[in-house]
């Protein structure tokens, strides 16, 4: 099934997500602040929105991948206006559970259907197809749309109603990079005894397939097998300060939340 569909944000995962998206043969007008990324994905096949309202006019369904919850909720307000003609806003932001229920609200009293998709995997994984999302929202609203996440994706799991995906992509990342800050500490130590690190690290990479994906593998081959030095992303510095923020907010100790925080900032400076 063919759909018309807004796509809005042009970065390091919707750039990919558009060109599958164009691959199965959907229809696809795209807005970004980013020219340069609009003219490439322009001549690959999709269509421009020369400002947000414009689309809003025009298709019914938007897909958001933005960067911050604040950013998609002012994107929101500019789509829905009197006149439009979406019937459906699907986010594949990481939002808290709060950002995921007012948004569900404001939509709904419109008359327009959210789905929040927060997804896992990285720029490539993104343009490999290869990502993951996990879906909150009206399950009548996902049985819809999934098809249009499969194309975008190797998996795609209806966890079930707001703010069910949202909590366990939160939950995934705190597993994910406390293994990932451990793994950091692990390099240190490692190279503080011997340069000879392959056969430590095959065993360790081959251990971490089944414990949050190809984390070891993904993501110390260079540090463990190379010795260069750790650097942490924006990405996951975001998101764990978010864990972070709602753990205090709920009363919930943020002792270990911010340990894996810091110790994800600041681990293995040099060697």
């Amino acid at each position: 099934m063919h759909m018309k569909i807004g796509f809005i944000g042009l970065g390091n995962m919707g750039f990919g997500m558009v060109t599958n998206l164009l691959k199965a043969k959907h229809q696809v007008i795209v807005y970004d602040i980013d020219e340069t990324k609009v003219k490439e994905i322009v001549s690959l096949g999709a269509k421009q929105a020369n400002k947000i309202e414009q689309m809003s006019e025009v298709v019914e369904c938007v897909i958001l991948c933005l960067p911050h919850p604040k950013i998609s909720k002012e994107v929101i307000e500019s789509l829905v206006t009197n006149n439009t003609t979406i019937k459906t806003i699907i986010d594949t932001s990481t939002l808290t559970p709060e950002d995921s229920q007012e948004i569900y609200n404001q939509l709904k009293s419109k008359n327009i259907a959210f789905l929040c998709a927060p997804m896992l995997g990285g720029k490539t994984a993104a343009l490999e197809k290869n990502i993951h999302f996990l879906v909150e929202g009206d399950e009548t609203v996902f049985e819809t749309y999934k098809v249009v996440l499969h194309d975008m994706a190797s998996r795609v799991d209806y966890m079930g109603a707001l703010p069910a995906a949202t909590l366990a992509k939160l939950a995934y990342n705190i597993c994910r990079y406390s293994n990932l800050a451990t793994a950091a500490e692990v390099s240190r130590f490692l190279r503080s005894y011997t340069s000879d690190t392959q056969s430590i690290y095959q065993l360790l990479s081959e251990g971490s397939l089944d414990n949050f994906g190809q984390v070891w593998k993904e993501d110390i081959t260079d540090m463990i097998l190379q010795g260069k030095e750790y650097q942490a992303t924006n990405i996951p510095d975001k998101d764990l300060s978010l864990v972070v923020s709602l753990a205090q907010k709920q009363n919930v100790s943020d002792k270990l939340f911010s340990a894996i925080k810091e110790v994800y900032k600041t681990l293995v400076k040099s060697h």
